[in-house]
């Protein structure tokens, strides 16, 4: 399935700058299933060695919006290797520009940004080519400067519309959206010379200051005209509704016909929370809607001093621009989310941008069977008493709706997850943030398709190290489980009944430490699966000198050697509780075990033919281990690259001195190039073909990706 729209963000991987942009993006831009921002889908352009740019842009979205961060760390020319490096970047550029340029027929949109002056020193050939210019922009501009840039464009490109040709980049091309300010006019200033007092003039003041296509005001209504006729208008042709809720907003009869007829046109709304004291009543359908503050409606008009008031001038003006941003990325996640729903309808089925309400209800075609509407799904309680009355139901649906509702074959119980952080995420255009979050959604979207998860992670900070790795600072069982505690009661919403407990699964001597700040950990959200001592382990009670609880540190040759049988032990017995297994990231260094635990997870899932999932775009031993079965040469599996990790060479003579033969690395690369000469989808054995099980290596979709999982899962494990 081709995705609608991507942004993808280059840059330096050594600017922190720009990494930090880039995260920031990553954020606004590509919001969870159950957030409020447009759900687009951010990649980084994939890191280099030589901190050069990616070979070939991937352009498999049907629109990308491409941000090149530049910057000094881009343009240095200090060393003749910075040159080359710089000379890279110069020529993407061009290249890019050349290409996706806007008098062209590309679907795609290329922003170059500035984020100092030595971004302007990158080429000669770049002198005539203009920036977005964030290096003349201080503090929180600078990052809403870009975020409108790069949603007017996503707009535009979603619209089908040309790119602004013959316009600085810095200056913002036409927005193509209208926005119905809905207000009272008690609220306008007296002294109309006032533009920025108090919220509609802030609003109206800053909106003056954009290139937006126009918005829509009573003001504006003709002379003769129907004031019920011209807002139905004004509400139709608009992309949202901005409603300033001021304490005289609700009591104005044109302010709440507005609301309604935005309601009715499934449109969608941002609230402004400007009251200052109190309302008598509050109008009634101000729901499902994207809520801001006004800071400045907080203080008492008697507490105002010269210093409050320059304050609040300040608060207006920032303010103002966040609700304008806010409509903006707003009516973008409308579009997209509509535009990604469409795809998804039948006959007499709707798609709505918004979440389905009881007016929506009037104005649906009569034959309407089924509705759909973007996540997170709304609670059962009001979904029961949404349905008209007297008439034939409805189905509301979402896409998570959608997984809740897959039949679960009787075969199929536990799927586990093989998971831990990837040192190579940003080779692949990640970052540690993508491969948590995807994580997060992961197993949420398996939970609630009535689905059991199995992990075998270690709660602490990281207890088969005594402590945190370098650079990984993210344990993954808590992190699981705070999501499934987070998000219990959407679990419950959508499937009907509570979710079901993730099994974590723990090797001998790692829980013996446990005490009960850990055990409080289970329950609800997990259950522990804490295994003995593997049978025939060939180590005296004196090689062990257990401490007082039974731990065992892995500080010895022999200790060292009873940690790594006990842990190949528990993936074997996790293989033999579950139906399948899904691979992702992974460590390559820093394990206690012969092999990566991710990596000796997935070899023992296709050693006994249990499906496999395997998801390459983090990197990690997921992908050396798709690497491995397509043949590609890995260092990481020769004997020179295990015989530099500490203690590698002792354990595995260790393996030797007590009898057990060991697979060399390059032996193992043979197996799993031998394995994979029929192919992933027979060798996977997981029910998907060949195109889906690539698609599974680099897809950046959790939803598309659960599908396809579920999909194989059906086709594989179903009687």
């Amino acid at each position: 399935m081709i995705t609608t729209l991507r942004i993808q963000v280059l840059f330096h991987w050594e600017s922190e700058e720009a990494r930090l942009i880039a995260g920031q993006l990553y954020r606004t831009f590509s919001a969870r299933p159950m957030g409020d921002g447009p759900r687009i889908p951010v990649r980084y352009g994939p890191r280099q060695v030589d901190g050069g740019p990616p070979p070939t842009i991937d352009l498999a979205a049907e629109r990308e919006i491409i941000v090149i961060l530049v910057d000094e760390r881009m343009a240095r020319r200090a060393r003749d290797s910075d040159r080359v490096v710089a000379d890279k970047w110069a020529q993407l550029v061009t290249n890019l520009l050349g290409q996706h340029s806007p008098p062209g027929a590309s679907p795609h949109r290329v922003l170059p940004v500035a984020l100092d002056s030595g971004a302007l020193q990158l080429a000669p050939t770049l002198d005539y080519i203009s920036f977005v210019r964030l290096d003349v922009r201080q503090g929180d501009e600078r990052e809403r400067h870009l975020v409108l840039h790069i949603a007017v464009r996503a707009l535009r490109a979603l619209q089908d519309l040309p790119q602004a040709g013959g316009r600085p980049a810095d200056e913002l091309p036409d927005i193509p959206i209208r926005l119905f300010i809905s207000h009272s006019k008690r609220d306008l200033p007296a002294d109309p010379a006032a533009i920025a007092e108090g919220p509609v003039k802030a609003i109206l003041a800053t909106l003056a200051q954009l290139p937006v296509q126009g918005w829509f005001d009573s003001a504006d209504i003709p002379p003769g005209g129907r004031f019920p006729d011209e807002i139905q208008k004004g509400v139709l042709s608009s992309s949202a509704l901005v409603a300033v809720l001021t304490d005289n907003w609700s009591s104005r009869e044109w302010c709440r016909r507005e609301l309604l007829e935005a309601k009715l046109a499934a449109r969608p709304l941002v609230l402004v929370d400007a009251i200052e004291a109190r309302v008598i009543r509050l109008f009634p359908y101000l729901g499902n809607a994207v809520t801001l503050r006004w800071r400045a409606a907080i203080a008492a008009a008697e507490s105002m001093d010269a210093a409050w008031i320059e304050r609040k001038k300040k608060w207006e003006a920032e303010d103002a621009a966040f609700v304008i941003e806010a409509a903006l990325l707003e009516a973008l996640r409308y579009q997209h989310e509509h535009r990604r729903l469409l795809r998804s309808i039948a006959k007499n089925e709707v798609a709505l941008g918004t979440p389905p309400e009881a007016l929506t209800f009037a104005h649906l075609p009569t034959s309407t069977t089924r509705v759909w509407y973007p996540d997170p799904p709304l609670g059962r309680e009001e979904l029961d008493r949404l349905q008209p009355t007297g008439a034939a139901k409805i189905d509301l649906t979402t896409p998570l709706s959608e997984l809740a509702r897959w039949k679960r074959p009787a075969g199929i119980q536990t799927v586990a997850v093989s998971l831990s952080t990837a040192p190579d995420t940003d080779l692949y255009g990640g970052s540690p943030e993508h491969l948590a979050t995807f994580a997060d959604d992961l197993v949420l979207y398996l939970l609630i398709a009535g689905l059991r998860v199995a992990y075998g992670g270690v709660l602490g900070l990281d207890a088969l190290q005594q402590g945190a790795i370098a650079g990984d600072d993210i344990n993954y069982v808590e992190r699981l489980l705070a999501m499934v505690r987070s998000h219990s009661l959407l679990l419950s919403g959508v499937a009907g009944k509570p979710p079901v407990p993730i099994e974590n699964w723990v090797a001998w001597p790692i829980h013996c430490r446990f005490g009960d700040a850990e055990l409080r950990n289970y329950g609800q959200e997990a259950t522990l699966k804490d295994l003995p001592a593997p049978p025939g382990l060939d180590v005296t009670a004196q090689e062990l000198n257990a401490n007082s609880n039974g731990f065992v540190p892995p500080d010895t040759p022999a200790r060292r050697y009873a940690w790594a049988r006990s842990l190949t032990y528990m993936r074997a017995c996790m293989q033999g509780g579950t139906s399948a297994r899904i691979a992702m990231g992974g460590r390559l260094k820093g394990y206690q075990g012969l092999w990566p635990g991710v990596l000796e997870e997935g070899i023992i899932a296709l050693r006994a033919g249990e499906p496999l999932y395997l998801l390459g775009l983090f990197g990690g031993a997921a992908r050396l281990l798709i690497d491995a079965l397509r043949g590609e040469p890995r260092e990481e599996l020769t004997s020179a690259w295990l015989s530099a990790l500490p203690g590698s060479d002792e354990l595995r003579h260790e393996y030797g001195r007590r009898g057990h033969k060991v697979q060399t690395p390059e032996d193992l690369a043979i197996e799993l190039k031998e394995r994979g000469t029929v192919g992933l989808s027979a060798v996977l054995n997981n029910g998907l073909s060949e195109d889906e099980n690539s698609e599974l290596v680099s897809s950046d979709d959790p939803q598309r990706i659960v599908a396809l999982i579920l999909s194989g899962l059906r086709n594989k494990l179903a009687p």
